[in-house]
């Protein structure tokens, strides 16, 4: 069990990573975030050439699929650029806190309510790229 829980938080940081270094790509390349907004696990207008050769299109370790997000309203805050995993049609997030405070253990502060990663609208997990 403890494997498993190990095998997802690190598959899930691993993702993060991967795209955030991919939308600080594009945004000092192009001088701004990319369009966000769109649909959970589809390519932000203009990533395609970013994230082609990732999972982003695939359900997240921890179920639910990424999506990008601008002026993102989570947790009485506003962020410029966020990754958001998203529940998507009979794909579910995970709501198991053991799992998702693993995550943040391990990628951020410990504290699923504040941080670059915690839990937003809906429960949902968010990971900051820019406040």
């Amino acid at each position: 069990m403890r494997n498993t829980l190990n095998a997802r938080s690190s598959a899930v940081m691993n993702d993060l990573r991967v795209y955030a270094g991919a939308f600080q790509a594009y945004a000092q390349e192009h001088g701004d975030w990319p369009p966000g907004g769109g649909a959970p696990g589809a390519f932000p207008p203009g990533m395609e050439g970013y994230l082609n050769q990732t999972n982003w299109g695939r359900p997240t370790p921890i179920g639910g699929y990424y999506q990008f997000t601008t002026q993102s309203p989570q947790g009485g805050g506003r962020y410029a650029a966020v990754i958001v995993i998203a529940s998507s049609g009979g794909n579910q997030v995970s709501s198991d806190f053991i799992q998702l405070s693993d995550i943040d253990r391990k990628l951020d502060d410990g504290n699923l309510t504040t941080g670059n990663f915690f839990l937003g609208f809906r429960n949902y997990p968010v990971f900051v790229l820019e406040h």
